[in-house]
């Protein structure tokens, strides 16, 4: 008779999962959400003859001065209308009103009272963009802001 030698096996201990790996791809997906989450409640109530481009972008910008021009180049402030955008410097109405805004803005609030939202009507001519630009670095509002329309 041939005997056979069974081996009992062992109960082996539970495996410990090395999981580090993994929460470092979670952390990295955490952060990189986080980033690019934007949170800003800004709305806009555009003018109606007002087209504006679109971007891939969410950012909008700060909470600020909100200058739009449509496609007759009417100007607008917080959906006030207070002139063309025409001129060959700089269009008068439009530093003439953000000069008094900022005059009024307060000390607190410097950095906000230095930007600006622009919101363009699409076809707008480069040369009304620039000046628009012109005038209000002029008036003091140096950080400019381009609001676009976002396909989401």
């Amino acid at each position: 008779m041939r005997k056979t030698f069974a081996r009992r096996r062992e109960k082996s201990e539970p495996m410990e999962l090395d999981i580090t790996s993994l929460l470092d791809i979670l952390v990295i997906l955490l952060v990189f959400l986080l980033k690019s989450y934007n949170a800003s409640n800004l709305k806009l109530d555009l003018v109606k003859s007002l087209s504006i481009p679109d971007s891939k972008a969410r950012d909008l910008g700060r909470h600020a001065v909100i200058l739009q021009i449509d496609k007759n180049s009417d100007i607008w402030i917080n959906n006030k209308k207070i002139g063309k955008a025409k001129g060959a410097d700089k269009v008068n109405s439009l530093y003439d009103f953000l000069k008094n805004k900022r005059e009024v803005a307060s000390l607190e609030a410097e950095k906000k009272a230095k930007t600006i939202n622009l919101v363009l009507h699409k076809t707008l001519p480069y040369e009304t963009m620039q000046i628009v630009m012109h005038t209000s670095a002029l008036a003091g509002y140096t950080d400019f802001k381009f609001i676009v329309q976002g396909n989401y």
